[in-house]
């Protein structure tokens, strides 16, 4: 579907809230079934983000179904196993079609049958552990319990487990090797190839290493200590073991190299989120290149060939670390599929050919599309090439326009060809008048190892040159006003918001979320301390250090940008005493500024009313500092 004739008007947050997610896609083995998850763009106060299972024949009729998540076929396509939180919100527990099974007393992660179907393999998280980042950032509880009171803190409380659960009768068992906390798995039917760490907390994820787990004995074999993260561990009914190792700030969305264990490292040309095993020398692989996706088969051979199923200027998967889903012949591949001009829907992969097999955006979809998407390349400081997309109201004259530059989250992340962007920030932008560049700065993913470690030790450093030299690009390019350009971004989007502002007089305004503003206080209070020590490449404790050096909070005095703060009151990643901090520094210093507080809110917000209420505020602040 291209709506790029189509005629919108004004964009409002209720309208982008009406989009339909769809995420993660299950093919049965033949091909013939699909299952995946579709979900809301917001939730209602204190409840969690709606997710329905859509389940159904590839050629016949889709409806959805019950509330769920992470959908698994059986081995001969009968039946159905997944998640879901139906009778205890907040914990998601074992169901295969229309039964809860085994008893499990954490929340569900992951789901993988045996070869023979007579087993399931589900990793849980104990009630109390906390979520990644990029899935909020907070804890794990269930609705209806009571807050501790006192609460206690200490250390390896909340683990991650392996149980297996028979699939007829529902015994369950413990099969976590002691003192193990595993993160991700995969199995074939025999050892576990696992992420797995020492200790439980997010933190250690940092430091996590491969390991091979024998259920029987509840042993673990430490197979591969990396250099860097670890993501999409895999192993092959004959044993072969494969993941994927790159730089990477945020669990769940890692972006790197395929490894096969005994092998090393194959193809680097590739930035892979995600593998499986199509065969015991071939891998199914997707991942990022530059702004879009790709995906297609990876011989371990010795030609290590790659051959290309799909890719281009769009995204499949789930949002933020491609994956696709393959029949076991590999004629079909299944996929969430959206780019810049085509709405989020459910697409279909044979002969060589994509077809939609849904349609859960055909009527809002038009009412978006008030955007003209370009690419957009620069020459930053140091004369390293980057690329952006830059965002431009479809209906505007030929004058130059005020400007937003929106700073993704990670740093390893990357802005990437999809409809709505960021919750529709671009198209509530647009609407407003003014242009929105979204860069690709170095530390983005998408373009390599070599890229995405290309501001270790430097954050706020040629990334930010990245940022301004953009902007005089824009500005010679007679795009933009000169003079009216704000700077805005989420978590290492939100620290550059802040840091910016007070290293150049360059904005009009900004408006940092989510954002870290002091890295000492910062080490001392997240969930995530090794995520500052290697990024800083610093000692948080040598007062004459980078974690000094690097925090806005120290540089507030000379801010003369009017900033406008928003942070969520139970992030774990981000704690709000960084907004706090930043907000009290730039009242002593004088400068305008103003902090919201979302309750109920992690990293980042997604009740209905508090995504209205961001936008407005976010409208309003620009109105005033761009006249």
């Amino acid at each position: 579907m291209d709506t790029t004739t189509t005629t919108a008007g004004p964009v409002t947050p209720e309208l982008v809230m009406e989009l339909l997610r769809p995420g993660e896609v299950a093919l049965s083995a033949d091909g013939s079934r699909i299952a995946f998850v579709v979900a809301a763009s917001f939730r209602e106060k204190g409840k969690p983000v709606e997710t329905r299972l859509w389940v159904g024949d590839v050629d016949g009729e889709l409806q959805p179904g019950e509330p769920g998540s992470l959908p698994r076929f059986s081995p001969d396509g009968s039946r159905l196993a997944y998640a879901s939180d139906r009778g205890h919100e907040g914990r998601r527990s074992l169901w295969i079609d229309d039964h809860e099974l085994g008893e499990i007393p954490g929340s569900v992660e992951d789901i993988q049958w045996s070869p023979d179907g007579a087993r399931l393999l589900v990793l849980a998280a104990d009630l109390g552990a906390d979520r990644a980042g990029a899935e909020s950032a907070t804890k794990i509880k269930e609705a209806g319990t009571d807050p501790d009171d006192p609460k206690v803190l200490r250390p390896a409380q909340f683990w991650r487990r392996l149980w297996l659960v028979d699939a007829k009768a529902g015994e369950t068992t413990d099969a976590t090797p002691e003192n193990v906390n595993v993160f991700e798995f995969g199995w074939a039917g025999g050892k576990v190839a696992a992420v797995c760490t020492d200790d439980p907390s997010e933190s250690a994820w940092y430091e996590a290493w491969v390991g091979l787990i024998d259920l029987d004995t509840r042993q673990v074999e430490r197979v591969h200590t990396p250099k860097w993260q670890l993501q999409s561990p895999c192993i092959s009914p004959g044993g072969r073991v494969a993941f994927v190792e790159g730089l990477s700030s945020d669990r769940g969305v890692a972006a790197g190299t395929v490894h096969v264990l005994g092998q090393g490292p194959i193809a680097p040309e590739l930035h892979v989120t995600w593998i499986d095993f199509a065969e015991e020398e071939m891998l199914w692989v997707a991942g990022w290149r530059d702004a879009g996706s790709f995906a297609g088969r990876l011989s371990l051979d010795g030609s290590v060939s790659y051959d290309e199923l799909a890719g281009g200027a769009a995204t499949f998967g789930p949002r933020y670390a491609p994956a696709i889903t393959v029949s076991a012949d590999g004629s079909r591949a299944a996929a969430a599929y959206e780019s810049a001009y085509e709405p989020p829907e459910v697409a279909l992969w044979e002969n060589g050919e994509r077809r939609a097999l849904t349609s859960l955006n055909a009527e809002i979809a038009p009412q978006l599309a008030t955007l003209e998407w370009r690419p957009y390349r620069w020459t930053s400081s140091d004369g390293l090439e980057i690329e952006g997309l830059l965002a431009l109201p479809r209906d505007r004259g030929d004058g130059p326009l005020p400007l937003v530059v929106d700073v993704h989250g990670g740093p390893t992340g990357c802005w990437f060809w999809s409809f709505a962007p960021a919750y529709g920030f671009p198209q509530l932008v647009a609407s407003a008048g003014y242009a929105v560049l979204l860069p690709n700065v170095r530390g983005s993913v998408g373009r390599g190892p070599e890229f995405a470690e290309a501001n270790l030790s430097d954050m706020g450093g040629g990334d930010l040159q990245d940022i301004l030299t953009g902007i005089d690009a824009l500005v010679r390019d007679g795009i933009v006003d000169d003079r009216r350009v704000a700077i805005t971004g989420g978590s290492y989007g939100g620290f550059m918001a802040c840091w910016a502002v007070t290293q150049t007089d360059r904005f009009a305004a900004s408006m940092p979320m989510a954002a870290v503003t002091d890295w000492v206080s910062f080490h001392s209070t997240t969930n995530i301390g090794q995520f500052d020590k290697l990024f800083l490449q610093a000692d948080p404790y040598d007062p004459d250090d980078d974690y000094t050096r690097r925090s806005p909070v120290y540089h507030a005095a000379k801010c003369r940008t009017p900033t406008l703060i928003l942070h969520g009151e139970d992030d774990l990643c981000t704690p709000l005493p960084q907004a706090v901090e930043f907000y009290n520094a730039l009242v002593e210093a004088g400068c305008e500024t103003e902090l919201v507080v979302f309750p109920r809110e992690g990293h980042g917000w997604t009740e209905r009313e508090h995504q209205i209420d961001a936008w407005n505020r976010m409208r309003d602040w620009l109105a005033r500092h761009f006249a």
